[in-house]
Order: structure tokens, then sequence, then C-alpha cells
């Protein structure tokens, strides 16, 4: 059987295209937005992400803040920069750089931010919210799925997708903004017995397990539509879930580095001016 062609959907065009969007925006403010950024310990791929974080900021006009933690520091301290980032009038966004040190509970910390100012959208308020009406704030790893997804130009309506992952929080948005496209989802944990099952009639995969090249070509079927969001730190390279082995069989993949990762960093600008602005609106009314 003759292979067809992978195509890149590339989360770098993407991501560049609504950076420019974004310092237009900014250009029509009254403000500058202000993002804080708390990073704990020193784990080198969370540095790396908020180094490339800061650089895009100031980039489009964002002024931002990284306020760095020690690993040992206690879920106090942690809770009090917080508590002390939320009645910041000069702070509109709050990112917590995940992962966080095992000591700390990681849900305590999110749910912490105020709502108002939770950048990721994963406050649970946010999801709650976004779960009851789609049209609001989605998280902006999720809508950075999305726009891949849609970028593709494939009729959508009537495809399976099945999303591979161990976060509920991240499954259940992600399942609901896939909605409005008349995409059926299936849920389905990476160490689930259907799971090669599962994967191997989607028409959609979505992958974020962060096991490097666990998915292989003999798992997918032609023409399928892979969305990467595994990342893992493999002697200094960032490595995605899906096998090079892929490219030969789907239609359409998100490569790693170079797809999710820079769709989530132009969300996360575009969310930054967003809340700015309502931040703004709020205090006139």
């Amino acid at each position: 059987m003759q292979h067809q062609e992978t195509n890149t959907i590339s989360g770098k065009e993407l991501g560049n295209q609504i950076q420019v969007e974004v310092t237009d925006q900014i250009k029509k403010l009254k403000l500058i937005p202000g993002l804080a950024v708390v990073l704990i310990g020193n784990d080198p791929a969370s540095e790396r992400y908020v180094s490339i974080k800061q650089k895009a900021a100031l980039n489009v006009g964002i002024v931002i803040h990284v306020y760095r933690l020690n690993e040992a520091v206690t879920e106090e301290e942690v809770l009090q920069t917080i508590d002390w980032l939320n009645k910041d009038k000069e702070v509109h966004a709050i990112l917590i750089q995940l992962p966080l040190p095992n000591h700390l509970d990681e849900d305590k910390i999110i749910a912490a931010m105020d709502p108002k100012k939770d950048v990721d959208g994963f406050h649970p308020e946010n999801i709650k919210a976004f779960l009851a009406d789609s049209s609001l704030f989605a998280p902006g790893l999720v809508m950075g799925i999305i726009q891949l997804i849609a970028a593709t130009n494939e009729p959508l309506p009537g495809k399976q997708a099945v999303i591979v992952a161990k976060s509920e929080e991240f499954t259940k948005t992600l399942e609901h903004a896939l909605e409005p496209f008349e995409i059926t989802s299936t849920l389905v944990h990476p160490d689930a017995p259907e799971l090669l099952e599962k994967v191997h009639t989607a028409d959609i995969i979505i992958t974020a397990v962060g096991k490097p090249h666990w998915l292989t070509q003999d798992m997918i079927r032609e023409g399928a539509i892979i969305i990467d969001v595994g990342t893992k730190d493999v002697s200094g390279k960032i490595t995605g879930d899906v096998d090079l082995s892929c490219w030969n069989t789907a239609s359409w993949i998100s490569p790693v580095p170079g797809g999710v990762g820079p769709m989530t960093v132009a969300m996360l600008l575009k969310h930054t001016v967003l809340l700015a602005r309502l931040s703004t609106e709020q205090n006139k009314n």
C-alpha cells in the first residue's frame, strides 16, 4: 500500500500569527498588561519554558515578572505569594509553572489564585464555568489544541477523537471544547486495556502521556490527525509521544517541538491581554 505524505501542523506559524494580533491589541489598550509567573524549584524543563514565555511576553509588550521560589518552599509561603499577587492591581494574570515539587498540593495552590487572574484557565471555578458554557474562557492548552486541529482545514463533523491522558480536568475540558465541531470524543487512560483498540480506529488522536515515542505507526489508522501534547526531556532534547514511524501513515501531525508548545505560549499572551481588558472594564463599572 502506498503511504500518503504527512503534513505538519505548525504551531510555530499559527503562534506567530497570534502574537502579531496580540501586539496590535496591546497598542490599542490604554494600559500595559501585567503577567506574574510563579516558578518553584529549578527543574531545567520548567526553566526553559519560563524563559520562552518571558521572551514572547516582552516581544508583544506584556510586562512579565517571574517569582522564583526555592524547591523547599513551604505551602504556606507559596499561598502567601499568590495572595499578594491576587491583590496587586498591576498584575492582571497569574501563571503557576507546573509541575510543582511533590510536597506541594497542586490543586490547592491553583485554587488559591483569583479566578479572574487565572491565565491558564485551570482554576476549578473557571473549569466549571467553561463546562457550563463553552463560549467562555477555555484553558489556553485546550484552545491551542483546538486551533491546531482546525488548521488542518479537514471536514471535522462526525470525526472520532481519542484523547489519551491521565488528567481529568484536561480531558473533560478538551472533550467539551471539541463538541461545537461535532467531533465525538473518547477519553482513554494510557494504562487502559482498550487503549490499542480505541487508538487504532480514531480519526483524531490527542496524546498527552509524556512517554517518548509510545505511539507508533502500527497503532494508528491511515489518514489519522495526531496532536502530540506529550513532552519529555530526553538528554536535554524535548521529545514527544509520537514515534517518527507515524509520519508515513498519518495525514497531519503536530510536531514536538514546534506544535502545541508555541500555541500554548501564544494563548498565554492572548489570555493575558483578555484578562487585562476585563479588569479595566470591571474597574470602570
